[in-house]
């Protein structure tokens, strides 16, 4: 994929050493949406990014010009894999780079035997989700913050959505 510079994007697993700038992106992506920084950083801070942390799941790196631009984890756990995280640093926003991040996750998750891929969707996200394929599935369990948000969902067998 390219941007409107011509530069191109691809997806990539993060490496160890990354586990702080993802953080940085996934702090600037939920304060987009008007939470408030501090309790943004303070959310971000119970995350565990250490290169430990981040072998426990499959994590992916949009980069563009050898930057992180976005990323994406996803947890296999048999046939309903989960993803965990999917952000955006803002000025990336809509222009194509959490989509190529989420067909890049389900795909991986079809390859590790998936049959359903399950995610808590930011409330700020649920439009883009749904024009990706994913549809309501239940409530989560309240958050930190005390909310009660979407879970979203896709078929994995459903290739109309790929």
């Amino acid at each position: 994929m390219t941007d409107e510079k011509g530069s191109s994007v691809g997806i990539r697993r993060a490496r160890p050493p990354e586990g702080e700038r993802l953080r940085e992106i996934a702090v600037a992506a939920k304060s987009h949406w008007g939470y408030d920084l501090d309790r943004v950083q303070q959310w971000a801070a119970i995350y565990d990014f250490s290169a430990d942390g981040m072998r426990e799941k499959e994590v992916y790196v949009a980069e563009a010009e050898g930057r992180a631009i976005a990323w994406a984890a996803l947890i296999p756990r048999g046939e309903l894999m989960w993803l965990d995280d999917l952000w955006v640093e803002p000025e990336w926003i809509g222009k194509g780079i959490g989509s190529l991040l989420f067909r890049h996750a389900v795909e991986r998750a079809i390859r590790l035997g998936g049959k359903q891929l399950e995610w808590e969707a930011e409330p700020n996200a649920v439009g883009f989700y749904e024009n990706l394929g994913g549809r309501y599935v239940r409530d989560s369990e309240p958050s930190l913050w005390g909310r009660v948000i979407a879970v979203m969902g896709v078929d994995l067998g459903d290739s109309s959505r790929r």
